[in-house]
């Protein structure tokens, strides 16, 4: 594996691939970061943010520690395929930083300690993340304990939450993860309960709602706001309406409404 080889295969935009080849940092100083974030990535992340341009720095350093990495995927026997869907995360989130600061590097670079940590993979269409259970739930009569090992599910950006999609994934997950039972964990804003109000019963959200029994509720997140809108502002008269989501959010909190965000169990 190497760089040219990783961007092409995560279809980072070619500008992206040519500022990642270009970036300047002789070896002992990558050897440095690469120790420091192996032994201590809190102190790590401290140590890069104080750098001029640390988002294209970010970006550069986990493109070659993601390279570093494929060597143990391949002593794991994991499928390439599962190698680039997972690091495709670079991609997205560094478009997002485009978005948000008008540059191709990584904001959200401390998200990326799981991927780089073996502790999250992209299996089809979503996110799996191995993670113990805060509290004791009880679903379906049946109990999940405090400290149990489940699979955390996110949601990647960028693609339809087609059910079929949806479904794959679960499936590739309970043999990904082989050995471990079959519970699913999700904390996200669509499983907002208060979303069946806006959107057509059939919608891929709700059908992907659906797999999960909620058990918790957060009604003060933001976070529906942020992903349907990128944004969250003070006036919801300002939020723009260039989908049919955004216009059903945006009538739904003029009329004195609030979407939160909420937790679910998938068994």
């Amino acid at each position: 594996m190497n760089i040219e080889r990783l961007c092409n295969g995560i279809q980072l935009p070619s500008q992206v691939v040519r500022q990642v080849l270009e970036y300047e940092m002789d070896a002992t100083l990558y050897e440095n970061a690469k120790r420091h974030f192996d032994s201590d990535y809190m102190s790590f992340f401290e140590e890069e943010e104080k750098f001029p341009g640390f988002r294209a720095r970010f970006l550069y350093l986990f493109i070659r520690f993601a390279v570093d990495l494929y060597e143990e995927y391949k002593r794991r026997e994991i499928d390439d395929t599962v190698y680039y869907d997972t690091f495709s995360d670079l991609r997205i989130w560094c478009m997002e930083c485009k978005r948000q600061f008008g540059e191709y590097g990584l904001q959200e670079y401390r998200w990326f300690k799981e991927h780089l940590r073996l502790r999250l993979f992209r299996l089809g269409r979503l996110q799996f993340h191995p993670y113990a259970m805060k509290s004791d739930v009880v679903v379906a009569g049946k109990r999940i304990y405090e400290n149990q090992i489940v699979l955390n599910v996110h949601i990647p950006a960028g693609e339809p939450l087609a059910a079929d999609k949806v479904e794959a994934s679960f499936e590739l997950a309970r043999r990904f993860f082989r050995g471990m039972e079959p519970v699913f964990v999700c904390h996200s804003w669509i499983l907002e309960p208060k979303l069946q109000d806006i959107l057509k019963s059939d919608s891929n959200l709700l059908q992907f709602q659906r797999q999960f029994s909620i058990y918790k509720h957060n009604p003060d997140s933001r976070q529906a706001e942020e992903r349907i809108f990128q944004e969250t502002l003070s006036d919801y008269s300002a939020y723009p309406e260039s989908t049919e989501l955004q216009r059903n959010a945006k009538r739904y909190l003029l009329a004195g409404h609030r979407l939160g965000a909420a937790s679910g169990i998938k068994l």
